[in-house]
């Protein structure tokens, strides 16, 4: 089954790739866009993304530690964190499951306790951001459509639904109970993780320190996207990076190729082109985006050791039972 999943991903993935690279031929003169870069332009945008990993080991360090209840030092996290991206690159998820034997070998956090660190942040930084995204639109009276739907119609029920599906499953789970030994274990594991995730709201400084530390890696992400655009000479709204930002973010949570290779870049663009700034834009955002994103995580985890995982990649392809 896994085999034929691949085949199909890969397969979607070089379809979007091909229709890209039919429409830059088609459309040539767009992709003289690139080559607007300036080189200090790229020397900012790699900070920029340097800090927003530095950003998510932090806040991340911040759910694990209280979803476990095991303190791990930064700079040992962050080297973990980097390598499980660097080993991600080339096979996909082996990152995750990196992290969690790591993780479980040198901090004693059981596998439970990270898939539950790991929705928790993923939930609630999702939730912040359309959260964030929600409050600049209507700061700012934005009337930015995506054809002819107001965003707000969008992004105000996206919001809603992330933020309470949750919440409305440990319920839900509590009434059901299962004898095959598989989906009960199954369902316990689920029901542990969602509880985890939902029970941790109640705590105000926990809370506080998600709020503010999202706000952060919210405004360095939109500063990413910002010079982007200036490099391109495309005015763009607050209310449109943020939109351009919120697209990314999923990206990350809902995987249709590996990586979303090609499918994020045609999603860019046709948002892009939805709003009137032109769909070889978009594409070109993402491009920039993931070339200078792939190029850091590659350097740090180089650095960091992350030849010689790569080397006993295998080891980390399937989850340890």
């Amino acid at each position: 089954m896994d085999k034929y999943k691949k085949i199909i991903q890969w397969g979607l993935a070089v379809c979007c790739l091909a229709y890209i690279v039919w429409f830059f031929l088609k459309n040539a003169e767009e992709i003289t866009l690139v080559f607007n870069l300036h080189p200090l332009t790229i020397i900012g945008l790699v900070c920029l993304i340097v800090l927003s990993h530095i950003g998510y080991s932090y806040r991340f360090r911040i759910v694990l530690e209280k979803c476990s209840g095991r303190s791990t030092p930064f700079w040992s996290w962050f080297k973990i964190v980097m390598l499980g991206r660097f080993l991600s690159t080339f096979t996909p998820q082996a990152g995750n499951i990196y992290r969690s034997v790591c993780l479980k070998k040198n901090y004693q956090v059981s596998y439970t306790q990270y898939a539950s660190s790991f929705f928790s942040f993923a939930w609630m930084d999702t939730c912040l951001n359309l959260f964030y995204s929600v409050l600049i639109v209507l700061t700012m009276k934005s009337e930015l459509h995506i054809g002819n739907v107001k965003i707000l119609n969008i992004l105000v029920p996206l919001t809603v639904a992330i933020t309470i599906i949750p919440i409305l499953l440990v319920s839900v789970f509590k009434l059901f109970q299962f004898r095959n030994r598989y989906l009960s274990w199954l369902h316990a594991k689920l029901s542990e993780m969602l509880r985890i995730s939902v029970s941790n709201l109640g705590d105000k400084v926990y809370m506080l320190k998600i709020v503010l530390t999202g706000i952060i890696a919210f405004i360095n992400s939109i500063a990413i996207f910002y010079v982007c655009f200036q490099s391109l000479d495309m005015p763009v709204s607050l209310p449109a990076m943020a939109l351009f930002y919120v697209l990314l973010k999923l990206s990350t949570q809902i995987i249709i190729t590996p990586g979303n290779l090609g499918i994020r870049e045609l999603a860019y663009g046709i948002l892009s082109e939805q709003m009137h700034l032109g769909m070889a834009q978009g594409i070109v955002i993402s491009t920039i985006i993931r070339i200078l994103g792939a190029s850091v995580t590659i350097t740090l985890g180089t650095i960091f050791g992350g030849i010689g995982l790569l080397r006993r990649r295998r080891d980390y392809s399937k989850v340890e039972e």
